[in-house]
């Protein structure tokens, strides 16, 4: 039952890529390296191309795979900015 869960993964990280690659706070590094990479795995010189089968599912299995990487560094990058809020035992904010 790995599959669907695998798939599941890889359709949210696919959604998530374009609205962090607008993201501002998202180092232009990162989406660089990213884009080239995407188009050196869809550019058609291709290692596997003579294959009839592989040749798509391996591009396929790279972009899914760049795709979760480039969403999980996104994400700790975005989230190292993030300062979480303290509260009192009551639930109210505390003052400083």
């Amino acid at each position: 039952m790995a599959l669907p869960r695998v798939l599941f993964a890889a359709a949210r990280n696919f959604k998530r890529v374009l609205p962090l690659m607008r993201d501002e706070r998202v180092p232009i590094q990162l989406k660089f390296v990213t884009g080239v990479l995407a188009l050196l795995i869809i550019s058609p010189l291709d290692i596997f191309s003579d294959i009839p089968v592989l040749g798509l599912f391996d591009d396929a299995v790279l972009i899914t795979l760049l795709c979760a990487i480039f969403v999980s560094l996104a994400m700790r990058i975005i989230e190292k900015d993030v300062t979480p809020v303290r509260h009192e035992i009551g639930g109210l904010p505390r003052v400083p």
